[in-house]
């Protein structure tokens, strides 16, 4: 790992390194001395919300066309596990007997609104 010290503002410094062809990745020491690292994150983040669409029409035609590839399954008697609902899903939930969704989605993967299953 090669590091640098390219910019010294006040109480904050900053460094870039080069991450074995990871690119560059610049950190942010933050007042309390915690690294935060900015430009790789901020580039994560931005390909993760350009691909979620199209991997979603892509999940959403597999399991239209295979019927191994199931959208949701049953865990044990009171757990499913699966993918992200959409809103159509919601009344089926209802009727299977779930009481409540835990989501590890971001915000802007959420395709169902908070408000819909409070409703259930």
């Amino acid at each position: 790992m090669v590091g640098r010290k390219i910019e010294e503002a006040g109480s904050k410094n900053f460094r870039c390194e080069t991450v074995c062809g990871d690119g560059i990745e610049c950190e942010r020491e933050a007042s309390d001395g915690k690294l935060e690292k900015t430009a790789k994150r901020a580039f994560v983040g931005a390909g993760a919300r350009v691909l979620f669409y199209p991997t979603l029409l892509y999940n959403v035609v597999r399991n239209k066309l295979q019927p191994e590839f199931r959208w949701w399954d049953q865990i044990d008697q009171f757990l499913l596990l699966g993918a992200v609902p959409f809103p159509k899903d919601v009344h089926r939930l209802k009727e299977l007997g779930v009481e409540a969704v835990v989501t590890l989605n971001e915000p802007y993967e959420t395709l169902v609104p908070t408000s819909m299953y409070q409703s259930m």
